[in-house]
């Protein structure tokens, strides 16, 4: 006994320090066989699933408990070990066994937590991981294992807080100082992700995963060539991973370096040819190259992959579009040198649109979108209800798409522009925005006066009986993929901020391009549209080709037009979605209408996302009658929508009724 009481010290010793193999090396077989002693082969089993030697760890684990029914060591190594091979209801299982026979065990909760996040029940985990800290409070995995649950339920507050928890119990804790900096990578907080990820790599350098996500970081601040050099050490210590390609392909993307982005995609797939997003990837590598074929062929493979991806659908008809778009080109009888220079130069006009867009890009947390409260009344009793974008044509502003050409200020622009939408419909939706609040919530806009007055109508236009819905800006988000491309959108909605055009002396200004890029940006496209327009005139007006950079050009505009406005609104702050969808998208829908002297049918998109589970708040406007009535049945439709949701296996969202306000404007409306 004496005997095996030394072994069981030197192998604590041995395990304190990391020395796994030396623990295997302590007990062979021969010592094992000789002893037959339960706990002995726990700790070989511990050692075999600390390296990873899974099958080694079950069998060590298997014996323990034939040895020991009652050894709660042998089902908790049991349980990492069926961890490890991803059988985690089995897991689970053996994780119970051991909590049953030692409740104190904060090690087997702790196992259990993890076991639970990777099954995606973030509730469950954090109940596990709460045991484990309770019984054993300055258990700094089990911090950095809650901040991991945190994490994915996107409260990355409170998974900071965890993780820093852990650093501070624990000083040299590379894995807590690494998945922090995924947290603050997912916050869009590089340069802190950065020195975390840092902060890892002098603690434990040989970490593939550590440098593929700081390259992600380093990748999201625009920092290509350092990124591929990270990406490049994620390869070198791990040459099969197929993460550290895909992502390094986005990179080459970034600086139009299509060959090697493929090679690297192509690598990708042959580690791991059942990854969607490699797939998803590639087909926009091939989109930006203008090889709408092969960009046709990956996005189909990437749903049938995964039909996670089905949002790709958009990606699917823009490249239908494009190839239609290339054989009418290719039909004309223009030159081959001049079709080549159009396809040229509207790459160059896309580029210049795409940077007024990403300028624009919005940062807002929460929004406000002042309707009717028979809308608001649609968002709540139906569990997959969406948003509606109207078409841009319904715009009640004459205004509406002018002002930017009033900025161009060249007739011979907007005359072509003109031209264009003579012979085809707008296909241009647009959704429009408050932010809720802004100066760190000093400026509110989620129940102002002035939005009642103009906005915030009831069905028969009674300023102020409508209602105000406040929406967290994720509504506007696709977390159906990571690591992913931005150079062509998953799905059409992109929130961006207005931007504001003053008269000031003798040019025109936008007010909120506070550091000019927009203005350098749309001196850019006015050049490359002259271009275009010059190339056009080599043409005669009844030919093909001169009509179809008429029609470009249109296409293009319309995209942007309706981001400006006249500094006149410039108090609202409004943000929009601006959205092209394929005219021949399925996308499209209408709504019957009955009006005199007017079409039957009014065309929209939906939103991306189900609205509800992004409402915060919704106040009812100062001129609704029956208020407290709505606000009762508002919630009672709410708290039937969830327990709906509860029972529905397919929907990513969850809805916290007790996190939505509701409640009456404080306006006093005359």
């Amino acid at each position: 006994m004496t005997e095996i009481k030394q072994l069981i010290k030197t192998a604590e010793k041995l395990f304190e320090k990391e020395q796994y193999k030396k623990i295997i090396d302590l007990l062979p077989d021969t010592i094992l066989a000789q002893y037959n002693n339960a706990d002995l082969f726990c700790w070989r089993a511990w050692a075999h699933n600390r390296l990873k030697e899974t099958e080694s760890a079950f069998t060590d684990a298997e014996k323990a408990i034939i040895t020991d029914p009652d050894n709660f060591f042998g089902y908790r190594q049991r349980g990492i070990a069926r961890y490890g091979i991803g059988e985690y209801d089995k897991a689970i299982a053996d994780y119970d066994k051991a909590i049953a026979l030692k409740k104190d065990d904060a090690f087997a909760y702790y196992n259990k937590g993890l076991a639970l996040y990777y099954k995606g029940e973030y509730e469950k985990s954090v109940n596990e991981y709460n045991i484990a800290i309770e019984l054993k409070n300055d258990y700094a995995e089990a911090y950095s294992g809650r901040g991991l649950t945190w994490d994915a339920k996107g409260e990355y507050d409170k998974a900071i807080i965890d993780y820093n928890k852990a650093i501070e119990l624990k000083k040299e804790y590379a894995n807590a100082y690494y998945n922090r900096g995924n947290t603050f990578n997912n916050k869009g907080e590089y340069d802190t992700a950065i020195k975390d990820y840092d902060k890892a790599i002098e603690l434990k350098n040989d970490n593939p995963d550590t440098y593929n996500n700081k390259g992600l970081s380093l990748y999201f601040k625009g920092e290509y060539d350092i990124a591929i050099t990270t990406f490049n050490k994620a390869i070198e210590l791990k040459n099969d991973n197929n993460n550290a390609y895909n992502n390094r392909a986005l990179c080459w993307n970034k600086k139009e370096e299509y060959g090697k982005a493929i090679t690297d995609y192509n690598k990708a797939i042959e580690l791991d040819h059942n990854n969607a997003n490699t797939f998803r990837n590639r087909g926009i590598n091939f989109y930006n190259k203008g090889d709408f074929e092969k960009a046709l062929g990956d996005f189909q493979k990437a749903i049938e992959l995964d039909k996670k991806f089905n949002f790709l659908d958009y990606n699917i008809k823009l490249a239908k579009e494009k190839l239609e778009e290339r054989k009418i080109l290719e039909d004309s009888k223009a030159k081959q040198t001049d079709k080549d220079e159009k396809v040229k130069i509207e790459k160059d006009i896309e580029v210049a649109i795409n940077t007024i867009k990403e300028v624009s890009r919005s940062k807002v947390k929460t929004v406000v979108h002042y309707t009717k409260v028979l809308v608001a009344d649609i968002y709540v009793k139906n569990k997959r209800a969406k948003m509606h974008y109207s078409n841009a044509i319904y715009m009640n502003d004459p205004m509406e798409g002018k002002v930017f050409f009033d900025y161009l200020n060249d007739k011979i622009i907007e005359a072509a522009y003109l031209n264009g939408e003579k012979r085809t419909e707008t296909s241009v939706y647009l959704g429009s925005f408050l932010p809720a609040e802004e100066d760190d919530g000093k400026i509110s806009h989620e129940d102002e006066l002035v939005m009642w007055r103009t906005y915030g109508k009831d069905e028969n236009g009674k300023e102020a009986a409508g209602c105000s819905v406040v929406l967290s800006s994720d509504f506007f988000k696709n977390n159906t993929t990571k690591n992913e491309d931005l150079s062509v959108k998953d799905k059409p909605e992109e929130l961006l901020n207005v931007a504001y055009i003053k008269n000031q002396k003798h040019q025109k200004i936008v007010t909120n391009d506070t550091n000019g890029k927009i203005g350098v940006a749309i001196k850019f496209l006015k050049e490359h549209l002259k271009k275009i327009i010059k190339l056009r005139n080599k043409y005669m007006p009844t030919d093909d080709f001169y009509k179809d950079i008429e029609n470009t050009i249109f296409k293009q505009l319309s995209t942007i037009s309706y981001l400006f406005k006249s500094a006149d609104y410039d108090f609202e702050h409004e943000v929009r979605i601006i959205t092209y969808m394929p005219r021949n998208s399925d996308s499209i829908k209408y709504r019957e209408i009955t009006e005199i002297n007017k079409p039957c049918k009014r065309f929209y998109i939906e939103s991306y996302n189900d609205i509800l589970p992004f409402v915060k708040k919704i106040y009812l406007g100062p001129k609704v009658e029956y208020y407290q009535q709505w606000s009762l049945y508002f919630d009672y439709e709410i708290r039937q929508r969830t327990k709906e949701l509860i029972n529905i296996t397919d929907t990513p969202y969850q809805i916290k009724p007790s996190e939505i306000e509701i409640m009456k404007s404080e306006n006093k409306f005359q």
